[in-house]
């Protein structure tokens, strides 16, 4: 306890000497550490957001299709990726190899039997030849037409005998239905065709597979030349005359001959009942399925032996694919350590672009965009989204990364100004060049667009100045480009090595180059142009969104016809008038030290709309010889007089004026002195003993004291117009003595303290509002008659 008493002791004892603390530490003693710790996470939250997003703990994969390498890319580790060409090889020889599948439909050959038994109950239905009929002789002649020249043995009535001999014991042919059943148990299990159906290309000219129903997995192999019908008839012959031949024992031949003329009959109709059918859907689907089981042929790339490009030769779809390949190979094998080095690097990149931009920021541009949260969240917003954006814009397909960088350089140009916009988008095209791994040419043609559209945006006062930002922005990108590509000419000498310039220049590569770089100029040209157009209807939410006003909008505010400005001339004439002349000399006094004249103008208008509640409290709007202070005591008539502030901008909020007109209304008065009212009620206080002292704090506006150059501004000429008006005889001398006079009070209360108005400044205003008034009240020639001019 001892100790901490001594410690704080020594430090009063130092602190009593006066020794001045170092900068940083009296800021940090002064500053407000809960303000400060907001601050500082809305930049942590934006940092992560970045690293997060743009997926820093991985490295780049920085190649794009069409791009020619400098060199010759080496792989950086052993990775293989699958042969497609010997793989599908490999998968096509398998599809040959596959049987091709052919449907049974083993009812057809019932039918054949049932055929045969009809045809042979024709023929032996007669009992002799004679009476066979027309129909049964045709149906004998099906199996044994006759000719001729042939004996009297082999004609047909000798022929139809034999038959009624051969079957007199099996009058209802159930013994020669299952012999030929027999005979046909081979064919009826694997089937009867008669040529293949299917082609060399679709399968195997020697086996087929034959299944039955949806039963393909019981398929059965099958060679053609047990199912073809031209060799199984064949066989079909000899196994019915073996049948036969056992059957008929005590015959002669004559069994032969009957099942010839059988076999003759069922080879003759056999074409008709084919059995199998050719199924292209289930081979093609079974052809697929044995390719798709073949295992994918890998091809190996060792680290730094295989080379994956060509240095001077455009990167093709499959050296892409090759590079990318690698690339995930690489980011796979990562360390952890290597990931987290990785972020630790970025992190230390950010960190040094916020102490760039804040210490710009903090030492020579605003103040408030660091201090007041809500300003920096919007700019690292506006930042994030601008890197994040055109982070996921690059990749191959689109190559888009300037369109969100243009959008971004833009609204900076326009919410920031022409400086601060360069130094943001100058990081912001920086850290896109990092977290993408390109090269310089394309940090080149980025900070290119982003300079030329920050430094070409300036006061936007028509619909299609920003299209005309885009087309010259776009040329100037355009020709960047190819100076770029030219200068950094890796194609000039690449591919030919050895080999002079003339022949480069009359070879191939050469006009490879400048086709590429027309092609890459054209699409940066139109990325520009595109988002030109869609800035000019993004530019009202982004007016909303920071809370600015473009020479655009304010335009638009102007407009006489306004509602809250009509309804002004119609209650308050007197001020309306008064608001159109303030507007007048405050925009050239404006303009004069190069503030914005325009929402000087326009701010002027609004500013004192308040009045229009009671427009006959205020001396421009009095009738003659009627004042209604005069029933008033000096401090309510200050009351009433000051309201007008507070009216006015509730006015202003409640028709949704823009936050700047707002500032107007509220700080154009700023802590100034109701002179009038105040000097009254201390002159009465005076010839009044027991009245209370008067206070200036009570005869004075509410404030704040004006906050911009251009609130200061309207200020001064808001008085000295006012105060114009009581010159007898308003001679520039009489002017310029009024507007020093006035000027001079404001300062010496303090009023321009909050505003950064310089005395060089204050100058130039004073000028240029004594030239205004004198031009207003010059000198008039009378004529001859006149009373007065």
């Amino acid at each position: 306890m001892s100790t901490v008493k001594n410690q704080r002791a020594g430090k009063e004892r130092i602190e009593s000497l006066g020794i001045p603390k170092p900068k940083w530490v009296t800021w940090w003693n002064k500053s407000d550490k809960s303000k400060l710790s907001i601050r500082f996470g809305i930049a942590l939250l934006a940092a992560i957001a970045m690293l997060v997003l743009c997926r820093t703990w991985k490295p780049p994969f920085a190649y794009r299709l069409g791009a020619i390498p400098a060199r010759d890319l080496i792989t950086r580790v052993t990775f293989q990726v699958p042969d497609r060409v010997a793989t599908d090889d490999k998968r096509e020889r398998k599809r040959r190899e596959v049987l091709t599948l052919y449907r049974k439909s083993p009812a057809r050959l019932e039918q054949l039997r049932a055929a045969l038994k009809n045809r042979l109950f024709l023929v032996l239905g007669a009992s002799s030849y004679e009476q066979l009929g027309e129909i049964g002789q045709q149906a004998l002649a099906e199996f044994y037409e006759g000719s001729e020249t042939a004996s009297e043995d082999e004609s047909p009535a000798a022929r139809f005998a034999l038959l009624k001999r051969a079957f007199t014991d099996d009058p209802e042919l159930s013994n020669l239905d299952s012999d030929v059943e027999s005979a046909m148990r081979e064919l009826a299990l694997n089937g009867v065709l008669q040529a293949p159906q299917h082609t060399a290309e679709q399968g195997s000219q020697r086996m087929i597979r034959v299944f039955q129903g949806d039963q393909v997995e019981d398929a059965i192999p099958v060679e053609l030349s047990k199912v073809r019908i031209a060799e199984s008839a064949g066989e079909l012959q000899r196994y019915l005359k073996d049948l036969f031949r056992k059957r008929f024992v005590d015959e002669d031949t004559q069994d032969q001959v009957a099942a010839e003329m059988v076999a003759k009959w069922l080879r003759d109709k056999l074409p008709e009942y084919e059995t199998l059918k050719y199924d292209d859907e289930v081979s093609q689907r079974v052809r697929e399925r044995a390719a798709d089981a073949v295992e994918t042929t890998m091809m190996t790339y060792y680290t730094g032996q295989s080379k994956l490009a060509d240095s001077g030769e455009p990167l093709s779809v499959r050296e892409l694919e090759l590079l990318r390949s690698e690339w995930l190979t690489l980011v796979e094998n990562m360390a952890v350590l290597d990931r987290v080095a990785r972020i630790t690097a970025f992190a230390g990149m950010i960190i040094a672009l916020y102490l760039l931009c804040g210490s710009y920021i903090w030492f020579v541009d605003d103040r408030t965009l660091v201090s007041d949260h809500w300003k920096l969240a919007k700019m690292l917003a506006l930042l994030v989204a601008t890197i994040v954006l055109s982070y996921y814009a690059s990749r191959d397909a689109w190559r888009a990364e300037l369109v969100p960088l243009v959008l971004a350089s833009i609204t900076a140009a326009v919410v920031y100004g022409r400086d601060l916009a360069l130094l943001a988008m100058a990081g912001a095209s920086l850290s896109v060049t990092l977290f993408l791994g390109a090269d310089l040419p394309n940090l080149v043609v980025m900070a290119a667009a982003c300079t030329s559209c920050a430094l070409l945006t300036g006061r936007i006062r028509s619909r299609t100045y920003l299209i005309t930002v885009g087309v010259f922005s776009a040329v100037i990108t355009m020709l960047t480009t190819i100076g770029v590509g030219i200068v950094t000419g890796q194609t000039l000498s690449s591919g030919i090595p050895g080999e002079g310039l003339e022949a480069v220049l009359s070879e191939e590569p050469l006009q490879r180059l400048l086709l590429g770089l027309a092609g890459e100029a054209g699409w940066a040209g139109l990325s520009i142009l595109i988002s030109a157009l869609a800035m000019t209807g993004l530019l009202p939410l982004v007016e909303r969104a920071f809370s600015i006003q473009t020479d655009l909008s304010l335009l638009e505010l102007g407009d006489a016809s306004h509602p809250l400005l009509r309804r002004l001339a119609q209650r308050a004439p007197g001020t309306y008038n008064h608001s159109i002349n303030v507007a007048s000399i405050a925009e050239a006094a404006a303009d004069a030290i190069g503030a914005n004249g325009l929402l000087v103008r326009v701010g002027a208008y609004f500013h004192d709309i308040g009045k229009m509640f009671k427009p006959e409290y205020f001396i421009e709007n009095q009738s003659a010889g009627i004042n209604q202070h005069d029933s008033l005591q000096p401090a309510m008539s200050t009351l009433v007089i000051i309201a007008h502030v507070k009216d006015g901008a509730d006015l202003a909020r409640n028709h949704h004026l823009p936050r700047p007109i707002i500032d107007f209304i509220l700080q154009h008065h700023g802590t100034t002195l109701v002179e009038y009212f105040y000097r009254e009620a201390a002159r009465r206080s005076e010839e009044d003993p027991n009245r209370e002292s008067v206070s200036d704090k009570d005869f004075r506006y509410p404030g704040p004291k004006p906050q911009t150059l251009e609130a200061a501004v309207l200020m001064l000429a808001d008085t000295v117009e006012s105060a114009s008006r009581t010159l007898v005889d308003p001679t520039p001398a009489r002017i310029s003595n009024l507007v020093d006079a006035i000027a001079q009070k404001k300062v010496g209360d303090g009023q321009f303290d909050e505003c950064g108005l310089t005395f060089s400044q204050l100058h130039r205003v004073r000028q240029s509002l004594v030239k205004s008034l004198t031009a207003i009240y010059h000198a008039r020639v009378k004529y001859p008659g006149q009373q007065s001019a």
